[in-house]
């Protein structure tokens, strides 16, 4: 889907996720498009995806920057403008949401020379760091030429990712230098 969708494609798609007929949808789609209209002067929110406000822009004079004017000073009347601000739901699942670093140090047997090649190799989460294989924790331990036993660290991040503290802290009270003693 690389193409825009068009209204036939939309309706169809909401259509099979919804059960509802492919007429039902589009009167559906028809009635927001029309509650958008109406109540855009008092802002409209669609929910999961942003609002709809109705501004003023007011009267200013501008600089004419090129074109048979330029150099010249235009008076740009007021004027009422439709604006649209997307919430951070949507921004976050179209952009992707910012990925927020973990403190890899907290796990034992890992400081901060591991944490920061781990980070370079794209492995920044508890989640990510739970999920990537002790093989591949033994290579790029290798190539960063670093000593660790990273066969706890999934363990440990695991419980850290699910925000289980004591019972991570239990784990590492037994273990010495991030390995089982």
């Amino acid at each position: 889907m690389s193409d825009r969708m068009n209204k036939s494609e939309i309706l169809e798609h909401l259509a099979s996720k919804t059960g509802l007929k492919k007429k039902e949808v589009d009167s559906v789609l028809d009635e927001l498009v029309l509650l958008a209209y109406q109540e855009a002067k008092n802002t409209f929110q669609i929910p999961g995806l942003g609002i709809i406000t109705l501004a003023e822009r007011p009267a200013r004079d501008m600089m004419m920057r090129f074109g048979p004017k330029a150099g010249q000073t235009v008076h740009v009347p007021a004027k009422k403008v439709l604006r649209f601000r997307f919430a951070k739901s949507a921004k976050d699942a179209i952009l992707g949401a910012p990925l927020k670093k973990d403190d890899l140090e907290i796990i034992e047997g890992i400081g901060p020379k591991i944490a920061k090649a781990f980070n370079k190799a794209g492995i920044l989460t508890f989640k990510q760091l739970a999920e990537t294989p002790v093989e591949k924790l033994q290579q790029l331990l290798a190539d960063a030429k670093f000593i660790g036993d990273p066969t706890t660290w999934s363990q440990q991040a695991q419980l850290a990712a699910e925000g289980k503290m004591d019972e991570l802290k239990r784990l590492q009270d037994a273990l010495t230098a991030g390995r089982v003693a």
